[in-house]
């Protein structure tokens, strides 16, 4: 699963480049290409591969340039010589009922719990630690920020500038960006605070990943890759719920891949942006390397059992 590089989703009113003309718009992706190594098929063959996409353009663009470069057309799926391209298919699932990679569809019990974490002695200690920032960014950035989801998207928004090589405006310093990043990082966390957030959010993914791998050790036809095209707080949710990392603020084309091996071992491995380093992530209730069937019931606790049901109050 990936987190791809996209232009800002909204501006702030005294940005110097709220006009700037970003290719394909507001939230859409920027020239991202990636590569996979070889031990897929030459041939792309829809058995063996399958693409699954979060509904967001940037999502679904993303997940189309991946599965372009994995899968250039060779020999009879060459259409057109000048252009090596050929179409595979996107599977997206609706905002409204996407819990998997979003994790958009509505878990009453779920947005209750998020109101009270939210509203908790230990978020409004953060904001009270930082009330000298938050006043500095409203006044410099001229938006109203009064809490952490709107010092992360001040955040997306002036590191997409940054990366793009766009003048930050003087009030803006390494210092300002990288307490911000860290508040962002604070405001991802937050969504996966308890257990059963984890297991309502990373964990529907994770029994996903679980139940295809349990197939493939049986025997049975499964797809040889699995590619999710998601969000930051996609990779965020289900680090937390595998005890990964406490706060992270992915980079775009951030990366987790999990890995299942002939022996029933199961790797995981990350990287923090498509330049990045990879790194092997070790999980601190099973040694290296770490069997199918050990991994499996330790996530048990955040593995739901009835997604739906769960989700009452």
């Amino acid at each position: 699963m990936w987190h791809g590089e996209r232009s800002p989703t909204e501006t702030y009113p005294n940005d110097p480049h709220k006009n700037f003309n970003w290719s394909g718009g507001w939230g859409h992706l920027t020239n991202l290409r990636a590569y996979y190594n070889d031990f897929l098929p030459e041939l792309y063959w829809h058995e063996e591969i399958k693409v699954i996409s979060s509904y967001a353009d940037r999502c679904l663009m993303s997940a189309e340039l991946v599965a372009a470069g994995l899968f250039p057309p060779k020999g009879n799926q060459i259409w057109n010589y000048e252009l090596l391209w050929q179409p595979i298919p996107i599977i997206y699932l609706p905002r409204s009922q996407d819990t998997l990679i979003a994790m958009k569809a509505e878990c009453e019990k779920y947005d209750q719990m998020f109101k009270e974490v939210m509203d908790s002695q230990k978020v409004q200690n953060i904001l009270s630690e930082n009330k000298y920032l938050l006043k500095y960014l409203s006044e410099n950035s001229k938006m109203e920020v009064n809490n952490l989801g709107t010092v992360e998207t001040l955040f997306n928004t002036l590191e997409i500038e940054k990366l793009n090589n766009l003048t930050l405006s003087l009030w803006i310093n390494d210092t300002v960006m990288e307490t911000m990043k860290n508040l962002g990082a604070q405001n991802l966390a937050l969504y996966s605070e308890t257990e059963y957030m984890k297991r309502m959010k990373g964990g529907v993914l994770l029994k996903t990943v679980a139940v295809s791998m349990e197939k493939t050790l049986e025997g049975k036809k499964e797809p040889l890759l699995f590619l999710y095209s998601g969000h930051d707080l996609t990779i965020v949710h289900v680090l937390r719920s595998l005890n990964l990392t406490n706060t992270i603020k992915p980079s775009f084309g951030a990366s987790l891949v999990f890995e299942l091996y002939a022996n029933s071992e199961v790797k995981i491995m990350y990287k923090n942006s498509w330049d990045g380093i990879t790194q092997e992530k070790y999980m601190h209730f099973c040694t290296a390397p770490c069997e199918f069937n050990a991994w499996k019931k330790a996530l048990q606790p955040v593995l739901p059992i009835n997604w739906d049901e769960e989700c009452r109050i």
